[in-house]
């Protein structure tokens, strides 16, 4: 399910897909190098969920990376849904950076209800690629790329994970 504000690229976007793939990781190290290969995928959406996003946007080139996607075209996308947002507001001031300066390709939500006992988080690619670690205690973990059928499911389980969710980072600070 996509929204009006941010719609989901179907295949024919690309002028032809590469073969699917499937390929499974063990360490965070390539649970890290493959969320970057996924990040290079991104032609118009980009959505997250995580625990916290634990250092994972922290790097300087991960966070140029978004930047560059949020520059290439207005209607690029970046959805973050996270079950604790406190950590990145204080240690992550690179992405809260890109959300001041693309405040509106910019969401960061809060899981709430149901969407609370989530524990796979996943990054997904203009609903074509995606990768998922089967559970954010263990760096296992699978990216796939080029295969909308199999990726399809995971972009239903982020649309129940966004709907139980809230917005909880904003670009701009109220009060004093």
């Amino acid at each position: 399910m996509s929204t009006a504000e941010d719609p989901l690229p179907q295949p024919a976007d690309r002028t032809r897909l590469a073969p699917p793939t499937y390929r499974r990781f063990d360490t965070l190290a390539q649970y890290r190098e493959a969320l970057d290969e996924l990040l290079g995928l991104a032609q118009r959406s980009i959505w997250l969920f995580d625990v916290s996003l634990d250092g994972a946007f922290a790097t300087r080139a991960r966070t140029e990376r978004l930047h560059a996607f949020l520059r290439a075209h207005p209607d690029n996308r970046l959805r973050i849904a996270l079950h604790d947002p406190q950590p990145l507001v204080r240690h992550g001031p690179r992405l809260i950076g890109l959300l001041r300066l693309h405040g509106a390709a910019v969401a960061i939500h809060e899981t709430v209800g149901t969407a609370r006992s989530a524990s796979d988080p996943l990054a997904i690619v203009d609903g074509l690629h995606a990768l998922r670690r089967f559970h954010h205690a263990q760096p296992r973990s699978a990216l796939t790329t080029d295969d909308p059928a199999s990726v399809r499911p995971l972009v239903e389980r982020f649309e129940q994970i966004w709907e139980s969710s809230e917005p909880a980072v904003r670009a701009t600070t109220l009060g004093l």
